[in-house]
């Protein structure tokens, strides 16, 4: 498939496209990029649970809107679509298939689908040589899509008399959004876990500096935690939402898994906890009459997002004995529960930190009016931000 970058002085609409709705960022490159239009086009509760077809059409009805009244300017779209859409997986390419890689990756994805190879856009990039079955194979990372669900948003576009110019999944957007801070030769040597919290799903990449070496999707995420507290109260999803969002994740502990070294990179949640909590912002006890916080009703929930990030730690570490991971990185809307990321980071046993990749590209004096709570910090955008520099691949 071939690359290119964008061509034109314009740039280009950037569409993130997530469980909870959808992402759009424009941003203006240069030595300082800066943000110059955003929107957020949520989905209401009732739709969130509903098909993907439901969803498109609301958007078609909403996205020219919305683009029109946001300051969106240019005909050109890049895009990450609905994780569900996009297929990751990490697929081991024998020594007698290096010539052919991307075919051989293609027909095991067809074969695993049950599908015509035809049928199926594919991007792959190696990772490193390993050993598999007592054979010398290659590692792949490979990203699928259909090519009809590609079509559908350039269908969607098209509708604005927009062009889509690029797709790219999210884990491979969230590893742009870091690109600045990975430029120097010497952060090739930094080892780092990004963790996308975000509500349909947990999405996972490690990379040594700028380079991808692994990358899941765990279907866990913040729908999961709302189905399970309304659940356990007999209440609407959209109650249990609202009330694990007030009272938070804190009290959800888990053990400590065996996937690294003891640390105390978790200052830099601790300190913004104590930041909440001086300003007044603390999360408010459980409510009258409720035997358990929201934190105990979701811990086994959090145990299984822990052992599920602890076996991708332990996959990198077979994949380079002797390079461990460094930090964790959260991002993503669900990132905002810091009672939750210490939980995470304390399993992992694992320096951590927030990230916010569209604070950068918000520059003094700068206004974003179609942002939401435009005062807070947005780590659900990551995605929308890599956008920016992604290649064209249509």
């Amino acid at each position: 498939m071939r690359f290119g970058f964008f061509r034109s002085n314009q740039a280009p609409i950037l569409a993130d496209f997530g469980s909870s709705g959808v992402k759009l960022l424009q941003v203006e490159g240069g030595d300082k990029p800066v943000a110059t239009a955003a929107a957020f086009i949520p989905f209401p509760d009732a739709l969130r649970s509903q098909s993907v077809e439901k969803r498109f059409d609301l958007l078609a009805a909403e996205l020219p809107g919305v683009l029109k009244t946001w300051g969106f300017r240019g005909s050109r779209a890049v895009v990450s679509p609905f994780s569900q859409h996009m297929l990751v997986q990490h697929i081991g390419v024998p020594a007698t298939e290096s010539d052919n890689a991307q075919g051989y990756i293609r027909m095991q994805i067809a074969i695993a689908l049950a599908c015509d190879p035809s049928t199926l856009v594919v991007r792959a990039h190696d990772v490193c040589e390993t050993n598999r079955d007592g054979q010398p194979k290659m590692e792949y990372i490979a990203f699928a899509m259909s090519r009809p669900d590609v079509m559908r948003y350039v269908e969607l576009f098209k509708r604005s008399k927009i062009d889509v110019v690029g797709v790219h999944g999210e884990i491979a957007a969230l590893v742009h959004a870091f690109d600045h801070v990975n430029r120097r030769e010497s952060d090739a040597q930094t080892v780092s876990m990004y963790l996308d919290l975000g509500y349909g799903a947990t999405k996972v990449a490690v990379c040594h500096g700028p380079q991808l070496v692994f990358a899941k999707s765990v279907s866990i995420g913040g729908r999961t935690f709302d189905a399970r507290i309304a659940e356990a109260r007999k209440i609407s999803v959209t109650e249990a939402r609202v009330l694990r969002v007030a009272e938070g994740l804190g009290g959800a502990r888990v053990a400590a898994r065996p996937t690294g070294d003891p640390a105390a990179g978790l200052a830099i949640l601790r300190a913004a906890v104590s930041a909440a909590e001086s300003t007044g912002t603390a999360a408010p006890p459980a409510p009258t009459g409720a035997a358990e916080s929201v934190g105990q009703q979701t811990a086994e929930i959090v145990e299984h997002l822990a052992d599920e990030l602890s076996m991708c730690v332990r996959y990198h570490d077979a994949l380079f004995p002797g390079r461990r991971i460094e930090r964790v990185v959260f991002l993503g809307g669900e990132s905002r529960d810091l009672g939750l990321c210490q939980s995470l980071a304390a399993a992992l046993r694992l320096p951590a930190k927030s990230g916010d990749p569209l604070s950068r590209l918000i520059h003094a004096g700068t206004s974003l009016p179609g942002l939401p709570d435009p005062g807070a910090p947005h780590p659900g955008w990551a995605v929308a931000c890599g956008l920016a520099t992604c290649p064209t691949d249509l």
